[in-house]
């Protein structure tokens, strides 16, 4: 833009069909949308909107920064339209969520190029329509990399891991966002074994990770807690030529060093931070907590709010549990309160499990009994059903706990990855059964409470 300024300037040089394109590509933000709509001025100064090249880059720049209305109507002024200013306009219908203009006019293009088939399946990908990207997909007389990639990630976004590794496996060209969609899919969905056996699979064949592939493998090892896996993963990363300095980087290195045992390391990677965020305290927090250090968790809880940090309620949850796991029933208490009136933060049901957990193991059978009656949101499963779990089991009654296993099994409640004894019921599953059958398993749990504090 500058250099283009110098040169109007000089008044020798006047800008064509040529100059413009190039000048508005530097504008496609919305950052820059007043130089655009400048540059926009100059071209119906000099006569040159009607040039369809020029149409066509105005048309992705008002598109790209999120003016749509501008875009369309400089795209029903053109009086020549093709491939490129289609494909743009269906781009920017794209990029502000409005599939279904996107595809009317995808429908009615004489030609499809790769890009306009690309958009559409990105956009169905983007905004959870799987079943529509996946017809086009199909529909499609020939596939890029980008359109495999596309449909890979979003199987793996919906937890639809085979679907995600199958066209992965069917396609012959895999760049390294291909790698990391199959990769990061694996971490996120809990399958942590797998994700590390792709990225072998990927340093077999001698394609180099980036930044963002070693980060989700750190995360696998976060997720299965081994210390030899870690240990591996710091190797790698050292003789890499990987930024360590960068944030999400050194975090996720700071995560896996804590949950996999090696407080040692993660505490001088954290010592070492110019910065420390809440993502790296929470990680250190859990990772004392996980290996039985409890106290220094809570005083690292206390560093963290002297440091000016304020906590979210994930970083509640994982405080509340490591006082649960070291028996520290004031501080829980006092922590579970200022999340309430300090914070202002609506305790979630995983906040009541903690505490129901932190109670439960204390003793306190009727001060557990009395918070669940005062939750704020709905009596969850999970809670009632691990309260009852450690009455029953405080009382001895082992059929009993059996019994109400096999009861949480059949409901969903699961134990939750990367949090030790944090217990849900999956929502779908929960509510899906009949009220009658709720009230009963509820009933049952309320009953064995009620029978032990008398």
């Amino acid at each position: 833009m500058s250099v283009f300024l110098q040169m109007k300037q000089g008044g020798n040089v006047v800008p064509d069909e040529y100059t413009f394109p190039s000048l508005l590509k530097a504008c496609s933000s919305e950052l820059a949308l007043k130089e655009g709509q400048v540059i926009h001025e100059l071209i119906v100064r000099y006569g040159t909107e009607h040039d369809v090249f020029v149409g066509s880059s105005l048309v992705d720049m008002y598109g790209k920064c999120r003016e749509i209305e501008f875009a369309r109507k400089v795209f029903d002024g053109m009086c020549v339209r093709n491939e490129v200013s289609r494909t743009s306009m269906i781009v920017g219908y794209v990029n502000v969520g409005d599939l279904i203009e996107a595809k009317k006019l995808f429908d009615v293009m004489p030609k499809r190029n790769m890009v306009s088939w690309n958009a559409m399946i990105s956009g169905f990908v983007r905004f959870g329509d799987l079943k529509s990207a996946r017809k086009l997909f199909d529909e499609m007389p020939e596939r890029n990399v980008v359109s495999f990639t596309a449909m890979i990630d979003g199987f793996a976004k919906a937890g639809d891991m085979a679907s995600a590794r199958f066209l992965f496996d069917q396609s012959l060209a895999k760049d390294i966002v291909s790698w990391s969609a199959l990769i990061s899919g694996y971490v996120q969905n809990g399958q942590p074994n797998e994700a590390i056996e792709i990225f072998l699979k990927m340093q077999s064949m001698n394609i180099k990770p980036d930044e963002f592939i070693v980060v989700s493998l750190m995360s696998a090892c976060s997720q299965i807690s081994s210390l030899e896996r870690a240990k591996w993963v710091d190797s790698y990363v050292s003789q890499s030529s990987l930024d360590l300095h960068q944030v999400h980087v050194l975090a996720a290195l700071i995560d896996m060093n804590a949950k996999c045992g090696n407080m040692g390391g993660a505490t001088m990677l954290f010592e070492k931070m110019p910065k420390r965020d809440l993502i790296c305290f929470c990680s250190m927090i859990q990772g004392l907590s996980i290996h039985g250090h409890g106290v220094q968790a809570v005083s690292l809880f206390r560093r963290m709010i002297n440091d000016g940090i304020t906590p979210d309620d994930v970083t509640f949850t994982v405080i509340l549990n490591a006082c649960s796991h070291a028996g520290l029933v004031e501080e829980g208490c006092r922590f579970f309160d200022s999340m309430i009136n300090e914070y202002s933060l609506v305790p979630s049901t995983y906040h009541y499990a903690c505490m129901v957990d932190l109670l439960g193991r204390s003793g306190k059978l009727r001060a557990a009994y009395e918070l669940l009656k005062s939750m704020l949101v709905e009596p969850h499963a999970g809670a009632w059903a691990l309260l009852g779990a450690y009455i029953y089991a405080a009382a001895d009654r082992w059929l009993d706990v059996s019994f109400l296993r096999n009861q949480m099994m059949e409901m969903g409640v699961k134990k939750k990855p990367g949090c030790s004894l944090i217990y849900s019921a999956k929502p779908s599953v929960w509510g899906r059964l009949s009220e009658s059958i709720r009230a009963d398993l509820m009933g049952k749990c309320i009953h064995a409470v009620t029978k032990c504090i008398q």
